[in-house]
C-alpha cells in the first residue's frame, strides 16, 4: 500500500515538473513568436539561382533540433549562460544577436519540419525537455548579453547597445572625421567587404552585425559593425581567403544628429533617412586577430581597410567559381554548416568549440534527407500565424 501511495506521489511530482517546464516553454515561445514573425517580414526575400538556401536551412534547422539539446549542455557545464552572455559584450564576439537568434529559432524550425513528419514528437515529454534544455540556455545567454531582462532588441525599441559605455569611449579614439572623398571610398569598401561575406556565409548575411545605437554627448550617434571570418577560418571552403590580411574587423561609424538608427534582432542597422552612409561624419576601424579576449581593436588605418576590401573582391570572384564547381549536396553541406555552427561561438567563448562536433550533416535520417532537399517551392507562409505552436497539456507523461 505504501509502495502504491510513494509510486503515484511520484507521478504526481513528474507531471507537476512537466507542467512547470511546459509553462516557461510557452512563455519563451510567446516572446520569441512576435518578434521571429516581424523579422522574418521585414527580411528581404532573396532567392539564389546558385545555392539552395530553403534546402541548407532546412537541413541544419533539424540537426539543430536533433543535436543542439546535448551541445549546449556541453556549454552550459564548461560555463555559465550568464557568463557567456556578459563575456560577448565586447567588439568582435559573434555570439551576438543575430546568432542568438538562430540558437533558439532554428530547433523550434527543426521542431516544426519534424512534428510534420511524425506528429508524436510533441507528444513525447523527452521532446519538451529537450527544447526547455536549449531555450532556457539561450534565456538566460541572451538576458546577460543584453545587459538587462529583456530577451529580444525589438523588446526596447530595436536597441542594442550592448557595449560598455567604457569601451565605446575607448572606441572613439580610432575615429576621424569623414569629407565626401573619405565617405565614397567608406561605402566602396564596406560594400565589398560584405558582399564577400555574404557569398562566403553560402548566401546568408550573418557575416557582419552592427550594435548600438550609441548616443554621444555632442547629439551624433555611433554605430559599431563588426565584419567576422573575412579571411580563412574553420569554413572548410574559407580558403580562397587566405590572402586577406585581417580576419575580424571592428569599425564605428558616426552619423550626424539629423539620423534616425534603430538596430534590430538580426544586428541590421535601420535608418531615417534610409542612406545613412550619406550622413556619415566619423569612422574608424581597427582588428580583433590576435588581441586578448575582451581587449580593444588594435587600430587600422584606411589604407588596410582597403586592403581588406581588395584582396576581399579577389577572393569573392574566385569563391564563386568554386561554388559553381561544387555539386549540389556540397553546397547544401557547407550552407547547413554555417547554420548549424551559430552555437559555435557560444562554445568558443566557454572553451569547449574543439569537444563538440560541428559536422553537418550528421544525425538527419537518411530516408528523410532527399524529401527535405528536393527542388521546390517552400509551402506559403501564413504571415499573421505565430511561427511556433506552444505546447499542449498533452506533453505530460
Amino acid at each position: 500500500m505504501s509502495g502504491d501511495t510513494q509510486s503515484s506521489s511520484s507521478r504526481a511530482e513528474t507531471e507537476i515538473d512537466v507542467s512547470r517546464m511546459r509553462d516557461r516553454v510557452n512563455g519563451w515561445l510567446k516572446d520569441i513568436n512576435p518578434v521571429t514573425r516581424r523579422l522574418v517580414d521585414e527580411r528581404t526575400a532573396y532567392d539564389s539561382q546558385l545555392i539552395p538556401v530553403t534546402q541548407y536551412v532546412t537541413v541544419s534547422c533539424i540537426e539543430a533540433f536533433l543535436r543542439y539539446p546535448d551541445a549546449v549542455k556541453a556549454i552550459a557545464e564548461a560555463m555559465a549562460p550568464e557568463e557567456i552572455g556578459a563575456a560577448a559584450r565586447r567588439p568582435g564576439c559573434q555570439a551576438n544577436s543575430v546568432y542568438l537568434w538562430g540558437v533558439a529559432n532554428f530547433p523550434l524550425i527543426g521542431r516544426n519540419v519534424m512534428n510534420m513528419v511524425d506528429p508524436s514528437i510533441d507528444a513525447e515529454p523527452s521532446g519538451l525537455v529537450r527544447t526547455h534544455a536549449v531555450l532556457d540556455f539561450w534565456s538566460r545567454t541572451s538576458k546577460a548579453y543584453r545587459g538587462g531582462d529583456y530577451l529580444h532588441a525589438a523588446e526596447v525599441g530595436d536597441r542594442l547597445d550592448v557595449l560598455p559605455a567604457e569601451v565605446v569611449e575607448a572606441l572613439m579614439v580610432m575615429v576621424t572625421p569623414v569629407d565626401e572623398d573619405r565617405r565614397n571610398r567608406i561605402r566602396r569598401a564596406n560594400a565589398a567587404i560584405v558582399n564577400h561575406l555574404f557569398l562566403l556565409y553560402f548566401d546568408t548575411r550573418v557575416g557582419h552585425a552592427d550594435s548600438g545605437p550609441y548616443r554621444l554627448d555632442d547629439g551624433r550617434t555611433a554605430v559599431v559593425r563588426d565584419y567576422h571570418r573575412v579571411a580563412e577560418s574553420d569554413f572548410s571552403w574559407s580558403g580562397v581567403a587566405s590572402a586577406i590580411p585581417y580576419s575580424n574587423l571592428t569599425a564605428v561609424l558616426v552619423f550626424d544628429a539629423n539620423v534616425d538608427v534603430r538596430i534590430n534582432d538580426f544586428g541590421t542597422t535601420v535608418t531615417t533617412p534610409e542612406d545613412y552612409l550619406e550622413h556619415l561624419v566619423g569612422f574608424g576601424v581597427g582588428t580583433t586577430d590576435g588581441v586578448e579576449p575582451g581587449g580593444l581593436p588594435r587600430p587600422l588605418n584606411d589604407d588596410a581597410y582597403q586592403r581588406v576590401a581588395d584582396q576581399a573582391r579577389s577572393a569573392q570572384r574566385q569563391h564563386y567559381r568554386d561554388v559553381v564547381a561544387m555539386d549540389r549536396d556540397r553546397r547544401i553541406a557547407c550552407g547547413s554548416y554555417v547554420y548549424f555552427s551559430f552555437l559555435r561561438p557560444f562554445a568558443e567563448l566557454a572553451g569547449v568549440a574543439n569537444e563538440i562536433d560541428w559536422t553537418c550533416p550528421r544525425d538527419i535520417q537518411d530516408e528523410l534527407y532527399p524529401l527535405v532537399t528536393a527542388e521546390m517551392d517552400p509551402p506559403e507562409r501564413d504571415s499573421e500565424a505565430d511561427p511556433f505552436p506552444l505546447y499542449e497539456s498533452s506533453n505530460g507523461p
